[in-house]
């Protein structure tokens, strides 16, 4: 995994869909769901 300096920006509403979809697949924070979504492997 290579390291990423661009920040996102995401309104509420979808930081918590982040979140959800973190919850459903046993991660620890919407960090390491926002690494799986942007490596293509969701």
């Amino acid at each position: 995994m290579s390291k990423r300096s661009m920040p996102v920006c995401f309104t509420k509403d979808q930081y918590s869909a982040i979140e959800e979809y973190a919850r459903r697949h046993g991660m620890l924070n919407a960090g390491q769901a926002l690494e799986k979504i942007l490596d293509g492997r969701a």
